[in-house]
Formats: structure tokens, sequence, C-alpha cells
């Protein structure tokens, strides 16, 4: 392999990492704008038809000509917790196994978050280096804390916690999980939303503007087009791990509002996300068909 195709693979791999740790590490990014609503209500009663258990979404995640590696998401479980009814939820991030002389990325991601959509309890574990790596999230909605652990995983049973860190918030938060659940739960609502997200250590918001414009999208795993929903912006942490701030989503145009297409942008170019296989009871991305004129 020459020498240029060798920093070509290495900079594909190094977009994969920043996509999976922007979109879930830190969240769907949303719009900067006029002032927005701030969704933030620890009394809301509301279910989100999205969470159902079983559910399973993989996407592939391509950079050029690149398939650099898949994101797929499950939501596991519902519980009733205290009183209230909670979801678990997991994502799992590969890297192409192609690719793996290069790198071996193995991510896993676990939010657990109520009927509302907002986040209880977040778990990164990391096994791409030959330690598996942990960091871990609760929060404590009553006294406006959240309690990040981080450490090393010793076997599927212990966790060894190396520090300890407390973040103020303002409100009930998203982290990255909750928010991929959040965004389609209010894909047809016209109008942008501030909402309080979990960073790294410290609180920041994510601008999402929602257009409700309908639209078509293509995808390799059907073959017509998908009818959809769009909307775009970005948020205001951009800069870190090389985001630069744009991004765009489509979601099908239904009552399951699944993601299908996202377009991200990084310091080193344009990442694409698609939708390429699914398992929800009864669903099949929908066709757009054109609405005559009147």
């Amino acid at each position: 392999m020459t020498k240029r195709e060798n920093g070509l693979k290495r900079r594909v791999l190094l977009i994969f990492a920043i996509t999976v740790t922007g979109l879930l590490l830190m969240g769907w990014s949303g719009a900067n704008g006029p002032p927005a609503r701030v969704v933030s209500d620890p009394h809301s009663a509301f279910q989100s038809r999205m969470l159902e258990v079983g559910e399973e979404l993989e996407y592939k995640v391509s950079y050029s000509f690149f398939t650099i590696g898949t994101i797929r998401t499950q939501v596991l479980s519902r519980d009733t917790r205290n009183g209230r009814i909670v979801y678990k939820t997991r994502a799992l991030i590969e890297s192409n196994p192609s690719l793996s002389w290069l790198v071996d990325l193995h991510i896993r991601f676990y939010s657990e978050m109520d009927g509302s959509i907002y986040s209880y309890y977040w778990l990164s574990d990391d096994s791409t280096s030959k330690e598996v790596n942990f960091r871990r999230f609760r929060f404590d909605y009553d006294n406006n804390r959240a309690y990040l652990e981080r450490g090393k995983r010793i076997n599927d049973g212990v966790r060894k916690v190396e520090s300890t860190d407390t973040v103020k918030i303002t409100g009930q938060c998203q982290d990255g999980l909750s928010l991929f659940f959040y965004a389609r739960e209010h894909v047809h609502y016209v109008g942008q939303d501030r909402i309080p997200t979990l960073i790294e250590d410290k609180q920041a918001s994510t601008y999402i503007n929602f257009t409700n414009k309908r639209t078509d999208m293509e995808i390799d795993a059907v073959d017509y087009p998908v009818d959809v929903v769009a909307f775009d912006g970005k948020a205001d942490y951009v800069g870190i791990f090389g985001l630069t701030g744009g991004f765009r989503g489509w979601f099908s145009n239904d009552e399951h509002q699944v993601p299908i297409v996202a377009r991200m942008n990084v310091i080193l170019g344009s990442i694409k996300i698609q939708l390429a296989k699914w398992n929800r009871p009864g669903w099949q991305p929908p066709k757009y068909v054109e609405t005559p004129a009147k």
C-alpha cells in the first residue's frame, strides 16, 4: 500500500472516531438561530411513541467512497422504578472489520430514560484498546446535579472507578442516545428547540431546527425513494472532537419517525449515515409519492 493510500485510510478512521463521538457522546446536532423553545420539564407525564421494546436499527457510516463502520441502536427493555417508567437503550459502534489492521473500534453506549425521553443514567464502554474504559453519568434532578465516574471495567460484573466529578445542571438533560429518540419524537414540530445536553463534564445546549419539510431520500436498502421530513443545524459545542457544526437529518414521514439519513460536517470533510437494516414490528420505509399540485 502506498503512503498516500495509507494516509487516506488513517484519515477515514479519524473521521469515523469523530463521527461516533460527535453523534453519541455529545448528541445529534441542531441549529443556531432566533430564541428557541427551552425543553426541560421534570414534571412532564408525556410518554413517547418512539420507544418500542425490541426495535433495532443499523446504520452504515461512510466517508467519500469508504464504508468506515456501523452504528446500531436498540430498545432493550421497559421497567418501572420508583413509580416511573424507564426504558433501557443501547448503541453499538463498530469500525469496518476490513480496516482492523489500522484500528479495531468497539464502543457501547447505554442510556436509561423515562417516557418523556430524558436521561437518568448513561454509560459508555470503550474496548478499542486492550483495556475496557468506561464513563458513567447518574442524574440527580432533585438536586440539579449529575455525577460522573471514570474508570476501567475489570470484568462483566466489576468496574474500578478511578475518578469522579460532579456537574451542575439546570434541569432535565439529554445524553447523546436519549437525544436520538427526542429528535424522532419531535421531528414534525415546526420551530427551534434549545435542549440541555450533557457534554463531557459540563451542560451545553443543542439547538434543533425542526422544519417538518417533506422531501424524498435515496438509500441503498430499498429500491424506491423514501418519504422523509428534514431538520438541520448545529450546536453550541462546535469545535469539540473535530465538529464544524453543520448537520442535517431526514426521518421517515410516518408515525414511527425513523432516522433514514444524516449528514454531518467534521474538520476533515463530510460523512453520511444511512439506514441499512431495521427491525420494528410492522414498519418499512415509506415510499415517497409526489403530491398532485392543486
